[in-house]
């Protein structure tokens, strides 16, 4: 079976990602430049959403394994992305967000894996399942953000202004995107972790199951709160929020995804 919504959405991701390129490294003084990758942006998460369809919303088991779960938070980061984009002069994440979503679609189709629903249930389940894939998709935009910022910072200190970054806003007002990022993924997150114990307890009588995913999770919270208390209190910025955000980014990846990338992918190799 030739797999027609993947294919179409990693060609119109790849479509938007050189497209946007060459918006971003076009000389301001030939013209204004003309925004077409959203337009293929559009397209490619229509054609993502029904390739995920099907797994997702069209059964009574929606299917969780690996490359599912990764197909899926590639394609609520890329409609975040776009979301931003209609509020904030975000449009240089895009640079990152597009490859990331053509990856994403890449490994849901190499790695379907078997069906694997989630044990939460009821509405607390749900919020669960919900505010951590938005929590997850928001740290992913925060540190694409992150390391555009660092980079930005890092040509401007050596007086450049050719590139991508000639395009982009002013370092302030990225810094202030990011860090609005950075808030609203660790506020999810921390109503994902309340939700999470909310669910165990109802299941399983123990709000909180000591296991590998608990463990990293709280982890992942405990860092993002250090750079939230060390931006409100001590103005943390930089490769300092770079450095904190890629760690609670980290944790949460391997929290999330690492039981599943063991068992669908290293024990059956």
């Amino acid at each position: 079976m030739i797999p027609v919504f993947s294919l179409t959405a990693m060609f119109l991701y790849a479509g938007a990602w050189a497209t946007l390129l060459r918006s971003l490294t076009a000389d301001p003084a030939t013209g204004q430049r003309k925004r077409f990758d959203v337009l293929l942006a559009y397209l490619a998460v229509m054609a993502h959403g029904l390739l995920l369809a099907p797994t997702l919303v069209f059964t009574t088991q929606a299917n969780l394994a690996l490359g599912s779960t990764l197909s899926l938070i590639a394609l609520i980061i890329a409609l975040l992305f776009l979301a931003a984009r209609l509020f904030q002069p975000v449009q240089g994440l895009g640079i990152l967000i597009y490859p990331s979503a053509f990856i994403g679609v890449g490994l849901g189709w190499l790695l379907p894996g078997p069906i694997y629903s989630s044990n939460l249930e009821g509405v607390s389940g749900l919020l669960h399942i919900v505010g951590a894939g938005l929590a997850y998709a928001l740290l992913s935009l925060a540190l694409a953000q992150a390391i555009l910022l660092h980079f930005y910072d890092r040509d401007l200190k050596q007086k450049r202004s050719v590139g991508l970054f000639r395009s982009f806003p002013p370092i302030l007002t990225m810094e202030k995107i990011l860090f609005q990022l950075i808030y609203l993924g660790f506020g999810l997150l921390t109503l994902t972790l309340l939700s999470g114990a909310l669910s165990s307890g109802q299941m399983f009588g123990q709000a909180f199951l000591f296991n590998h995913h608990t463990v990293l999770s709280f982890l992942a919270w405990i860092s993002l709160a250090a750079l939230v208390l060390g931006r409100l209190v001590l103005g943390w910025r930089g490769r300092t929020a770079v450095l904190w955000t890629g760690a609670g980014f980290f944790l949460l990846g391997v929290g999330y995804f690492g039981t599943r990338f063991v068992l669908e992918v290293l024990l059956t190799a």
